[in-house]
């Protein structure tokens, strides 16, 4: 579960950016695809496109020259 914590900033404050990015940094893989599942889900339910297809998954194959 994501646990909500409230933190103001000034708008130019760089402290800002950092402290995203650490918050970022001690979420688990798992949790942060979660989180993007959250914001994907409100974002299609806002324009109004079906949101329960789920990420698409690409895998593209190579081929690598050897150096």
């Amino acid at each position: 579960m994501i646990e909500k914590t409230v933190t103001k900033y000034h708008l130019k404050d760089p402290q800002q950016y950092e402290d995203e990015r650490e918050y970022w940094r001690n979420k688990t893989p798992q949790e942060r695809l979660l989180a993007l599942e959250k914001l994907r889900h409100q974002y299609m339910k806002l324009k109004g496109i079906n949101a329960e297809q789920g990420v698409q998954r690409v895998c593209k194959i190579i081929k690598r020259t050897e150096s």
